[in-house]
């Protein structure tokens, strides 16, 4: 008889310890087996530690808790995840932040789908309205953008929607695929980390979609893809300006890595417009500059002058 995959789930906090705890509940209640959990905590000032031991979620067989030195960001924390459950020798890796909170059947939904050479994940909606997409999704080599469950009928083959997932939102990815493209870059921090890892994964031909009946539930930002030159384009805004430093430089950086000099201009025109025409704001203008400056340098030194 075939032996079970064993699958380690990767959770990545920050001070966010209540919507953690949901998120580990959510984990503990899944119909297929989860062999281990491990959390990355970006050293956390909230009492996370204190708070888990008070909730009996201590350091065991099933359980594994790692405080890290300092904050590392998202990209740093998955690295550090991923990293930990590679050495420990499990098959598949099941990655979420704190603040995602996966269906009781969203790893069994997702597990028949699973092999050597793919990275798939599950369909991501709006906690408050799950009949919304959390992150509306972009078909490739198309304008068609999906908002809502409605759309995705028209849109599945075989359950599944190639060539696109939202990354790091109940990823699920082998042990043998990381061996094959590496770990995440940590020192992207935030925003773009998730997608240069999803645009390595096809530069490496592993196979990418989404798993249709396999739900996952993530608070949606109002800011997501707010509409810009007539509804033609969305951008996503952002009132934190480590996120928007962060995305611009990153984005920038992906596109001199895996696309052309055409998307990094066009990309710095839709940043420019959208700060001094869709929503003008020439602080935001400013940071965004400087992030895309610092990107096209390959730069990621900056970061830390905007945590605040």
């Amino acid at each position: 008889m075939l032996k079970k995959p064993t699958i380690c789930a990767v959770v990545v906090t920050f001070n966010r310890k209540a919507l953690l705890l949901n998120c580990l509940n959510a984990l503990k209640q899944q119909t297929y087996f989860l062999n281990h959990i491990v959390v990355i905590d970006n050293a956390s000032t909230d009492g996370t530690a204190d708070f888990l031991h008070e909730n009996k979620w201590i350091n065991n067989e099933f359980f594994t808790f790692i405080s890290l030195p300092e904050n590392s960001g998202g990209a740093g924390g998955f690295y550090e995840g991923i990293k930990y459950a590679t050495e420990q020798g499990f098959d598949y890796i099941w990655l979420m932040d704190d603040d995602g909170l996966p269906s009781p059947n969203c790893l069994e939904k997702l597990m028949p789908y699973a092999n050597q050479n793919n990275y798939i994940g599950p369909l991501v909606l709006d906690i408050k309205q799950p009949d919304q997409l959390c992150f509306p999704i972009r078909l490739p080599g198309s304008l068609v953008r999906l908002n809502k469950l409605d759309d995705i009928s028209s849109q599945r083959t075989l359950n599944l929607i190639h060539g696109i997932v939202i990354p790091f939102n109940g990823i699920l990815l082998s042990a043998q695929v990381v061996k094959k493209v590496g770990l995440p870059k940590k020192e992207y921090f935030i925003w773009g980390d998730d997608m240069e890892y999803t645009a390595r994964m096809k530069k490496y031909g592993v196979d990418i979609a989404t798993v249709v009946d396999a739900k996952f539930y993530h608070p949606k930002e109002a800011s997501l893809g707010t509409p810009m030159l007539f509804n033609k384009l969305h951008f996503n805004d952002t009132s934190s300006m480590i996120k928007l430093y962060c995305m611009c430089r990153n984005n920038i950086s992906n596109h001199r890595i895996y696309n052309t000099f055409i998307h990094e201009i066009a990309f710095s025109f839709k940043i420019i417009w959208f700060y001094l025409f869709t929503k003008p704001n020439l602080t935001k203008l400013k940071v965004a500059i400087t992030g895309i400056w610092h990107g096209l340098k390959g730069d990621f030194t900056h970061h830390k002058k905007y945590l605040k």
